[in-house]
């Protein structure tokens, strides 16, 4: 697709989408798709402006304990979530993570888990 525009529409887009992706910080995928095209049109534009970073989206893991149960943990990484997952229940009695059950959360296994307390 090609679109031409003035120096004057071009920074005004910018704007736009910058000011929109100050309002999406945390949302790591609409982030990344604001922070691609504005690096987009910076290296086809008129108008430079500095690149701006793509972000690594937090994403929300599940994991069991030795003892039974469950909980969860942001983090962008599986690796980082069985660190995250340690570090916060290394000072509980009786809650053990199991490493090997970090995982992924997705919708059907968080309303699966859920349903225990329904």
């Amino acid at each position: 697709m090609n679109i031409t525009l003035n120096t004057k529409e071009e920074s005004l887009i910018k704007e736009a989408l910058t000011d929109l992706q100050n309002a999406l910080v945390g949302q790591g995928v609409k982030y990344n798709t604001i922070v691609d095209i504005l690096n987009k049109i910076n290296n086809a534009g008129i108008v430079r402006t500095p690149r701006t970073p793509r972000v690594i989206v937090r994403k929300e893991y599940m994991f069991s304990f030795e003892e039974g149960g469950w909980n969860t943990v942001w983090a962008k990484t599986l690796r980082g979530a069985i660190k995250e997952a340690n570090a916060e229940y290394k000072d509980h009695d009786g809650l053990t993570v199991r490493p090997g059950s970090v995982h992924l959360a997705t919708k059907k296994g968080l309303d699966s888990a859920m349903s225990l307390f329904y």
